[in-house]
């Protein structure tokens, strides 16, 4: 998979955190598309395919694993990786019970974030 074709939706309600990692993901040319809530991000979801959705854990009206949980649904291949600022049991485990791939903490790490995702792109074509 070239650096060209990889598609990646970012999912926080906050817009600082939005425009950091989109900044960050734009090193490696990749296409990223952007969304402040659940709602949004679905309706994007079911318009376009994505290699792997970055999205924050704590958000009004839809938490991160529920919204995990339903992009699965529409999207069952999907990588997802949580961002999230409350790093803890009560975040991790739910996360990743959601299905989540990784959990990161916030403020991310700008090399370990392209590390995760060069990972779960390698993860995906290995498994493809």
């Amino acid at each position: 998979m070239s650096d060209k074709n990889v598609n990646i939706l970012v999912v926080d309600d906050d817009e600082a955190t939005r425009i950091y990692v989109a900044k960050i993901l734009s090193l490696r040319n990749w296409r990223v598309d952007l969304a402040e809530d659940g709602p949004t991000s679905l309706g994007l979801v079911q318009r376009q395919a994505y290699d792997v959705v970055l999205l924050d854990y704590r958000m009004p009206g839809m938490d991160g694993a529920e919204l995990c949980r339903r992009i699965r649904e529409i999207q069952p291949g999907i990588r997802e990786v949580f961002l999230t600022g409350y790093p803890s049991i009560d975040t991790v485990y739910p996360a990743m019970e959601a299905g989540a791939d990784h959990v990161l903490a916030k403020p991310v790490d700008p090399a370990e974030l392209l590390q995760v995702i060069d990972e779960e792109l390698a993860w995906a074509v290995a498994n493809a």
